[in-house]
């Protein structure tokens, strides 16, 4: 199938994500679609990044091949939510993604890092772009859709497709006195309830509900604070990734989760008050993107970036005062914008984020 944008005719694939077929971009061509087409992607989203045989997440024509730090796969049951790693074999030197580091990878490949001059962005897009990333991939050696599930949007008109759909991915799950079978759930977090065993987690696209322990619970809320604080905050939206498994009664349970905060929009932040900025640049529709740190030495990348100024424009957003290691990074950061005179907008709360101004857009 080809499309003709402004340029030559431009290759698209049709794929299938569970029940789904959509249109993908053909592999590594994101860069060459026009700006404003749904399939443009950056080089980086697009996967040109050179990866290796060790490397945990590797972009191949077919889609993403992950090796996940989790076990889908375990002949004795375990009380450890913080499980090891699938590995291809004796001796695998392949190193292994943690489930946030996989998600944040995930959300690049999507390029839902970016924003362009839309007005909105709903869950139902995510999907589209999150199942178009994943496209025919592996995760720990099984095939992606086999063992890892993206909830679609509530769809009155498709409601008896979308629960089938998911009950087939859940009847995968399950568990013998022998072995536990396990998958991935990933979706948007509506809320965390106390129960008389633990925790009750909720998804705001299904109706299904999932057990969670006292102790994970706990190990989630020290291990995503930003996000946590912000569950139910209709400001934010919440992106869970979630390892379940089934109990000896049939109930769903939660073993393993990654939590990531995103403002109301899902771009990616790392905190309430970064949360506050990206709605506005989305509010006055302005062109940024949202670098995430996933290698060493990305702390110096800036909280976000303006595109549509006439040269990149950094914006820093300092809200954790009081931390010397904070504090010595962000002198880093001021010295290196200053050093290579980098455009630069920063926010220091409690001043009133409406007190900041930002340059024109170009």
């Amino acid at each position: 199938m080809q499309l003709r944008a402004c340029g030559p005719p431009l290759r698209l694939v049709v794929r299938r994500y569970g029940a789904l077929f959509h249109l993908a971009r053909w592999p590594d061509e994101g860069p060459y679609h026009n700006s404003q087409c749904p399939f443009y992607a950056t080089a980086a989203a697009a996967g040109k990044s050179k990866s290796d045989a060790a490397d945990a997440i590797q972009h191949t024509p077919a889609g993403l091949n992950v090796k996940l730090d989790a076990s889908l796969f375990v002949k004795t049951a375990e009380t450890s939510p913080r499980l090891s790693a699938n590995t291809s074999g004796p001796g695998s030197t392949r190193r292994a993604a943690p489930l946030l580091g996989f998600l944040q990878r995930l959300w690049i490949k999507a390029d839902l890092h970016t924003w362009t001059v839309a007005s909105a962005r709903s869950w139902g897009q995510c999907n589209a772009h999150l199942v178009a990333a994943l496209g025919d991939g592996k995760l720990n050696g099984k095939p992606m859709q086999k063992v890892l599930h993206v909830v679609r949007r509530c769809d009155e008109n498709e409601a008896q497709s979308i629960v089938a759909e998911f009950d087939d991915f859940l009847g995968r799950i399950e568990t013998t006195p022998k072995a536990s079978q396990r998958g991935l759930v990933l979706g948007e977090l509506r809320a965390v309830d106390a129960s008389k065993y633990g925790f009750v987690v909720k998804l705001r696209q299904t109706k299904r509900t999932f057990f969670a322990s006292k102790q994970l619970i706990e190990m989630a809320a020290a291990s995503f604070r930003s996000a946590w604080a912000m569950v139910g905050d209709a400001s934010a939206r919440i992106v869970v990734l979630a390892v379940i498994e089934r109990t000896k009664e049939g109930n769903l349970r939660i073993v393993d989760i990654a939590l990531q905060l995103c403002n109301s929009s899902f771009i990616p932040c790392d905190s309430r008050y970064e949360v506050a900025m990206a709605n506005r640049l989305v509010s006055e529709r302005r062109r940024f993107t949202k670098p995430l740190r996933l290698e060493t030495g990305d702390e110096l990348l800036p909280d976000f970036q303006l595109t549509d100024t006439e040269s990149p424009t950094a914006i820093e957003v300092y809200g954790m005062q009081g931390n010397p290691q904070y504090l010595e990074r962000k002198k880093e950061k001021q010295a290196r914008y200053a050093r290579t005179t980098t455009p630069c907008v920063e926010w220091t709360p409690p001043a009133e984020l409406a007190s900041v101004r930002l340059p024109a857009a170009a």
